[in-house]
């Protein structure tokens, strides 16, 4: 669409000091004598556009039109772009691209230095949070149901390793416990669920759209007990050879060190087979002290490798 083509060509420009209207007719694929009818039309909208000739010559936006950018520092420029490149590398969102774009527009073009030394020494990538391409397909179908507002049919894997069909409403998409979830309503249970978007299969937006019910995701986390998402407090002792992994995992206010070296761990998380094999992943240098059913849960699982292999 035209109105597409000409807010992109503004956010490109204000990037920019100056762009030939040959570079500007490839990247945005459109004839120059287009581009020079794009810069009319952008000129009548109220956006000042100057054109300079010669063969450094181009179009631009003129710089006392830009947006003041003085109360943003380089460092808050940098927190920002940092934040949503990372975003983008995890979910493959044109949308996130565009605001990337649109934010880098208004970095004044003298702090470009300072971001580039500043991106040399911290860079952030979330890119395997999004899973492979077919995850990631997944994962917009889903998020394309959110935005719609219509329902989504689902096969959907509990931790149970029990497989049915669902439809949902899907309301939000939610990142926690190191995992994407669909905080929906599901029909099936008449009640408000949590589902691991790592385990929805074959994913279907039906042509229904439905009010949103008065239940956000913060206090459905806040008071709701799901039995799809059972977060349970968990007591856990490692022996002292695990003490760099623990650390690395645990936060120093959830960890007690003992006299014999040993590590206690009290901690919160979903119950559900990734933590069984997270525990299990320990081996003989983890014990369950508590809760008592997830103690049995492990010693079970411990008892059917052991038989594999002898």
């Amino acid at each position: 669409m035209k109105i597409d083509r000409l807010l992109s060509i503004v956010v490109y420009l204000l990037n920019r000091d100056l762009v030939s209207a040959t570079d500007l007719a490839r990247r945005f694929e459109v004839s120059p004598r287009t581009i020079q009818r794009d810069m009319e039309a952008i000129n009548l909208a109220g956006i000042p556009v100057v054109g300079v000739q010669g063969p450094r010559g181009g179009y631009g936006i003129l710089d006392s039109f830009k947006l003041d950018r003085s109360l943003l520092s380089t460092d808050d420029f940098f927190n920002i772009l940092t934040a949503l490149a990372g975003m983008g590398s995890s979910l493959e969102d044109r949308r996130i691209s565009d605001t990337l774009e649109k934010v880098q527009g208004l970095a004044p073009a003298s702090s470009a230095g300072r971001l580039r030394e500043r991106a040399e020494k911290l860079h952030v990538d979330f890119s395997m949070l999004g899973g492979g391409p077919a995850q990631r397909g997944i994962f917009r179908l889903v998020q394309a149901a959110v935005d719609s507002g219509r329902l989504l049919r689902i096969t959907y894997t509990n931790n149970r390793l029990e497989r049915s069909e669902r439809i949902v409403e899907p309301m939000t998409l939610v990142f926690t416990w190191r995992s994407w979830y669909l905080f929906a309503y599901c029909r099936a249970r008449e009640d408000f669920r949590l589902f691991r978007v790592s385990r929805i299969r074959d994913p279907e937006i039906l042509a229904e759209r439905f009010p949103r019910r008065d239940m956000s995701y913060e206090r459905f986390a806040a008071g709701q007990d799901p039995q799809s998402f059972r977060p349970v407090d968990l007591v856990l002792r490692f022996d002292p050879e695990m003490l760099p992994l623990v650390e690395e995992f645990y936060p120093e206010e959830d960890r007690e060190r003992g006299a014999d070296g040993a590590v206690t761990v009290r901690t919160r998380m979903p119950e559900d087979g990734w933590l069984y094999g997270h525990i299990l992943s320990y081996g003989e240098y983890v014990e369950v002290l508590a809760p008592e059913h997830i103690r049995r849960i492990i010693l079970s699982s411990a008892e059917k490798i052991r038989k594999k292999y002898s």
